[in-house]
C-alpha cells in the first residue's frame, strides 16, 4: 500500500488554542494524519509557560501489520526515531508496538509538520 505525502491544509491554531483554554484538562489535540506506519497530531496546552503553546505528537509503529518481522521496516523506523530525537524530541513507548514522539514546544507548528512529513517519507515510512 503506496500513501503519499500531500499538501495538508494549514492547522488552525486559533481554533486549537481557544479549545485548549476552554477545556478543563487546558489541553487539545487533533488528529492530523494516519497510516498503518505513523500517525501525526497536533495539541496545545493553555497551562504551561508560556501562557500557551503548541506541540507536535509522532507515533511510529515499531512493526508492521503481519507477523512477520519485517527489519528493512525496524531499520526505517530507527533512522525516523534518531532524526526526531536530534530535532529534540521527547521518545516514550505509548503501547506495546509503538512510541511517542513530542516535540518541545512550537511557535509554528506548520512548519515542522512539513519538516517531519520530509523526514517521514526520506525513511520511507510513507510507504509501508
Amino acid at each position: 500500500m503506496k500513501v503519499e505525502v500531500t499538501k495538508q491544509k494549514p492547522i488552525d491554531t486559533a481554533a486549537l488554542a481557544e479549545k485548549a483554554q476552554n477545556s478543563k484538562e487546558k489541553e487539545a489535540y487533533i488528529q492530523l494524519e494516519k497510516t498503518p506506519a505513523y500517525r501525526i497530531g497536533v495539541g496545545a496546552r493553555a497551562n504551561h509557560q508560556p501562557p500557551l503553546s503548541f506541540f507536535l505528537e509522532v507515533v511510529i509503529a515499531l512493526s508492521g501489520q503481519g507477523g512477520e518481522v519485517d527489519l528493512q521496516l525496524m531499520e526505517n523506523v530507527l533512522q525516523c526515531l534518531k532524526a526526531l530525537k536530534a530535532r529534540g524530541y521527547t521518545l516514550t513507548y505509548e503501547d506495546g508496538n509503538s512510541i511517542s514522539c513530542e516535540s518541545e514546544p512550537l511557535e509554528k507548528p506548520d512548519a515542522e509538520r512539513r519538516e517531519i512529513e520530509k523526514l517521514l517519507k526520506a525513511a520511507n515510512l510513507t510507504n509501508p
